[in-house]
C-alpha cells in the first residue's frame, strides 16, 4: 500500500506539528464510524496490527492488514482535506479542515459529480436556545486525542 498526500493535507499536517508537543500519527482503518477514515491523532498507541504506509509533513501514516490488503504493492490512496465541519477526534478538525482519502488521481469518486450534498438552511424552527450551564467539574475538562 502506497499513501502520498496532497500539498493542501501537508500543509494542515504540517500545522498540527507546530501546534502539538505529541507524537502525531495518521492512521487509517481506525475510526469507529468512518471505517478508513484517516484520522490525525497525537501520542496514540498503535494496534500491533498496524504498519507505516507513508508520511505526510514528517508524520507518519499507518493501516492496519486489512486496508493495506486492499491496496496491494503500489496500489494506494491519496490523503487530502476538505473545509468543513467535523465531529471528530481527528486534530485537524479543531480548525475546520477533516482529512479525506481519494483514489489516485481522483478529485471525486466514480461515477459522482462532486462529494457534497445539499443541506437545507436552518430556519428559526430547527434552532433551539441552549438552556443553562455547563457543571462547574466540565467546564476546565480537556480531552486529548
Amino acid at each position: 500500500m502506497l499513501v502520498t498526500a496532497t500539498e493542501r493535507a501537508a500543509e494542515v499536517v504540517e500545522k498540527a506539528r507546530t501546534a502539538r508537543h505529541g507524537w502525531l500519527t495518521v492512521t487509517i482503518g481506525t475510526g469507529c464510524c468512518e471505517s478508513t477514515a484517516p484520522f490525525l491523532y497525537e501520542d496514540f498507541w498503535l494496534d500491533p496490527e498496524q504498519e507505516q504506509v507513508g508520511t505526510v509533513a514528517g508524520v507518519g501514516v499507518y493501516a492496519p492488514r486489512y486496508v493495506r490488503d486492499l491496496y496491494p504493492d503500489d496500489d494506494g490512496v491519496t490523503l487530502d482535506v476538505v473545509e468543513e465541519i467535523a465531529e471528530s477526534l481527528s486534530i485537524e478538525t479543531e480548525w475546520g479542515y477533516r482529512l479525506i482519502l481519494r483514489g489516485k488521481d481522483q478529485t471525486t469518486l466514480p461515477g459522482q459529480e462532486s462529494q457534497t450534498c445539499d443541506v437545507p438552511a436552518a430556519s428559526s424552527e430547527t434552532l433551539r436556545t441552549v438552556v443553562g450551564e455547563m457543571p462547574e467539574h466540565l467546564r476546565n475538562l480537556r480531552i486529548r486525542s
